[in-house]
């Protein structure tokens, strides 16, 4: 019964451990694809959504520096004029940067392709540039207002030093954790599967020393059921003879 119970829990330990190893598996695989497309593209994008915040007031009024802007990917063919964009800048002192505009027009390059006006809300003249496909990002379809607290906090965890303490650090301790997690889930595994063999391995013996008969008891079972036959016919054979004997004097008798 406690063996079964030992068992059980085995199982379930096990279970739980497996579980405990997959959510934390993700939880850094998550982490890591954040640092890898931080570190690649400058920003994160999941499933097709992006998330920005707003250093400079060129889009203020509308978009105040320190909001939060919620982006999605999507074709440069959909975008229409009034829309705001997120793109990668092309003025040589901040190139290659994200930048969000409003578009203030829209025409075609002389390959057919989209070009797309930008200008800040905040800003007298329209950008130097178009925007095409290949250095557009997406549309905005959300942003935070004044004084946003989420933005605030989120703010915090989108700093270098927020990136370290937040995203960095804690994937170190999550791989630390799932390597401690197997390492002893594996240990454990061993020392059980090693218990149940060798009780197993016990049980049989147990069974057959208590049900095996050796040749010599067999041979001293044998003699002595022999000896009690051979002695119960003797006892048989006396009876017979004594009863024989006693009808012959019974007739005897009567002939006299």
């Amino acid at each position: 019964m406690n063996e079964n119970l030992k068992e059980k829990d085995f199982r379930l330990q096990k279970r739980i451990s497996a579980l405990i190893t997959v959510l934390l598996v993700m939880a850094v695989g998550l982490c890591l694809y954040t640092v890898i497309q931080v570190l690649s593209n400058g920003y994160v994008n999941i499933g097709g959504f992006m998330m920005f915040r707003v250093v400079t007031g060129s889009m203020e009024p509308t978009i105040p520096v320190g909001a939060l802007l919620v982006t999605q990917e999507v074709d440069i063919e959909t975008i229409a004029v009034n829309d705001i964009v997120c793109f990668r800048t092309q003025v040589s002192e901040i190139w290659g940067k994200i930048v969000t505009h409003r578009v203030v027009g829209i025409t075609e390059s002389e390959l057919g392709g989209i070009l797309l006006e930008t200008k800040g809300d905040a800003n007298l003249v329209a950008d130097g540039y178009y925007v095409d496909a290949s250095n557009f990002v997406g549309k905005v379809i959300w942003h935070t207002g004044d004084d946003s607290m989420f933005a605030d906090i989120l703010s915090v965890f989108t700093s270098k030093i927020g990136f370290l303490g937040f995203i960095v650090i804690p994937c170190l301790v999550l791989v630390s954790l799932i390597m401690k997690n197997t390492v002893g889930s594996i240990r454990s595994e061993l020392e059980m599967m090693l218990e149940i063999e060798r009780r197993q391995g016990q049980n049989p013996e147990k069974e057959e020393n208590h049900y095996e008969i050796t040749e010599e008891e067999y041979n001293e079972m044998y003699e002595r059921i022999r000896a009690e036959l051979m002695e119960e016919l003797k006892n048989l054979e006396g009876l017979q003879l004594e009863q024989t004997q006693c009808s012959q004097a019974n007739e005897g008798t009567e002939t006299e």
